[in-house]
């Protein structure tokens, strides 16, 4: 009985930890697969399955560099697979992928790209006021985005500005017509009228003009004195 007494205090201290009796490590816990779909009398097809499944959610949360004429931006891949349709978001972006430097290289805007990779995190198009209108529609398309999806609060915007620069290309596309229309002088008297009218055709034109101002301003201060 002694003994069992001397024992008995080692015994509850093990009980709850202090004194570990067992000299071999627990055993790793198990590892439950899920079996939907898959027979538990084959551990290797489920084994399969769950690394597969793994492996295709490591791949889905990648981490991916996109160079941009060396600026460097960093996102996950889900977040370009949201949108399939575009460059980002295809297989066609493979195409642009260094594989010394492994990251995607592009030769492009990236002052605009910051505004395409914020569409592809919050799903909201932005258009920047400060950026030209014809090289923001450039990235657009390059990188497969329709500027319809424009947010409402960048909209009204964008289309002001893109009316402007269509009202500016039809007038510069009018002018390069008319120039090219004007018929030339067929006399003396109509070269010096148009030299008078449009002094800058010319070097002799305008040598002309500012010759014979020179003489008309001569004459009528001698004429005030």
């Amino acid at each position: 009985m002694a003994s069992v007494a001397a024992w008995l205090p080692f015994a509850r201290a093990a009980a709850i930890g202090w004194v570990p009796l067992a000299k071999n490590p627990l055993p790793p816990p198990p590892f439950r697969t899920p079996t939907h779909g898959v027979s538990p009398s084959s551990p290797s097809t489920s084994t399969t399955s769950v690394t597969a499944t793994t492996v295709g959610e490591r791949r889905c949360d990648e981490k991916i560099i996109i160079n941009v004429s060396g600026r460097r931006f960093e996102c996950w891949r889900s977040t370009l697979e949201k949108y399939p349709d575009s460059l980002l978001g295809s297989n066609e972006k493979e195409f642009f992928y260094d594989e010394d430097t492994r990251e995607y290289f592009f030769d492009r805007d990236p002052d605009v790209f910051r505004v395409i990779l914020n569409f592809y995190r919050t799903g909201k198009l932005h258009y920047p006021k400060h950026e030209c209108i014809a090289a923001y529609d450039e990235e657009l398309a390059f990188f497969g985005i329709l500027p319809d999806i424009i947010g409402d609060c960048c909209y009204e915007d964008y289309r002001d500005r893109k009316r402007e620069n269509t009202e500016r290309l039809i007038d510069d596309r009018l002018h390069e017509d008319e120039d090219k229309i004007q018929p030339k002088p067929q006399s003396i008297r109509e070269t010096m009228w148009r030299a008078f009218e449009n002094p800058q055709v010319s070097t002799m034109a305008s040598v002309f003009y500012y010759v014979t101002g020179f003489f008309i301003a001569v004459s009528v201060i001698a004429n005030v004195l």
